[in-house]
C-alpha cells in the first residue's frame, strides 16, 4: 500500500512541477511577445490578476500565502 502512495505522491509532484513550469513559460512568453501569444491563446497575466483579485482585496498578501502553501507542500514531498 505504501508503494502506491509513494507512486501517487511522485506523480502529483511531477504534475505540480509541470503546471508551475507551464505557468512560468506562459507569463514570460506574454511579457516578451505581448498579450496575443499564439501558443497559449489567453491573457495569462490578466487571468492571474483576476484570480488574485478574487482571492481578496489584499492581492499581494494572497499571493504570498499561495507561494507559502506551495513551498510548504513541495518541502513536505521531499
Amino acid at each position: 500500500m505504501s508503494v502506491w502512495i509513494s507512486r501517487i505522491k511522485g506523480y502529483l509532484n511531477k504534475f505540480l512541477e509541470l503546471g508551475v513550469l507551464l505557468l512560468a513559460v506562459s507569463v514570460i512568453a506574454e511579457i516578451l511577445f505581448g498579450p496575443n501569444v499564439a501558443f497559449f491563446g489567453l491573457q495569462v497575466t490578466a487571468n492571474l490578476i483576476s484570480l488574485l483579485n478574487s482571492l481578496g482585496e489584499q492581492g499581494i498578501a494572497a499571493l504570498i500565502i499561495v507561494f507559502a502553501v506551495i513551498y510548504t507542500y513541495r518541502r513536505l514531498l521531499k
